[in-house]
């Protein structure tokens, strides 16, 4: 992984600075796949399109942030401007209800994230961490997630067939995955058809 310049960008709401790391060029060795779409790669992180504002108590698009300056990522000038950080669970579910969409594919970035942060207790088997609440709110905005999917797109369905095998509906997931005709995907299908088809729910590293 070759790391980029760093920016310093200014939240859009009230001018506080952050400092963003990026990377110029990385890679896959090593990555885990999920059946749920998410791919976990050390050397190729995932950019922050998301995140929080601790000055005025706001979630923001990174890419409505100006970037005032660029930074070599050992330089320490600005050393006391914080870090950006991405959203964790509970602030991507608050996101959710607050912040502007300016389009589907805005609510559906912020749902499937919401997929992938609870999945994560999984990943990692934490699940045990998770509180009453947070399982209290996650069926409505998995069904929020299930209406989001465009079926004329093959990603998609993957994407909703995962989400309804994990959910229990096995029938409706063959059904959706079925549907899928891409052969981009006709490893990952047959993957997850196969746990379907075995009444399996359970996330699992895509093996294939």
């Amino acid at each position: 992984m070759l790391p980029g310049k760093d920016k310093i960008i200014q939240c859009p709401a009230c001018d506080h600075k952050f400092r963003q790391q990026t990377i110029v060029s990385g890679n896959t060795l090593g990555a885990k796949i999920w059946t749920d779409g998410k791919q976990e790669a050390p050397m190729m992180p995932e950019g922050i399109v998301l995140s929080f504002c601790n000055n005025c108590n706001n979630y923001f698009w990174v890419e409505n942030a100006e970037v005032i300056e660029e930074l070599d990522p050992w330089d320490d000038t600005d050393s006391d401007i914080d870090y950006l950080q991405g959203l964790n669970l509970e602030q991507y579910i608050d996101a959710f209800g607050k912040i502007e969409m300016c389009s589907q594919d805005d609510t559906l970035f912020i749902l499937r994230k919401i997929w992938w942060k609870y999945n994560d207790y999984y990943r990692k088997n934490n699940e045990a961490e998770l509180s009453k609440k947070i399982k209290d709110k996650m069926p409505d905005l998995l069904e929020k997630l299930l209406n989001n999917f465009d079926e004329d797109n093959d990603e998609h369905l993957m994407l909703k067939g995962e989400l309804l095998r994990e959910l229990g509906r096995f029938e409706a997931a063959e059904k959706t995955l079925n549907q899928v005709t891409s052969s981009k995907f006709l490893k990952a299908k047959e993957f997850i058809l196969d746990l379907a088809k075995n009444e399996v729910s359970e996330l699992k590293k895509l093996n294939i």
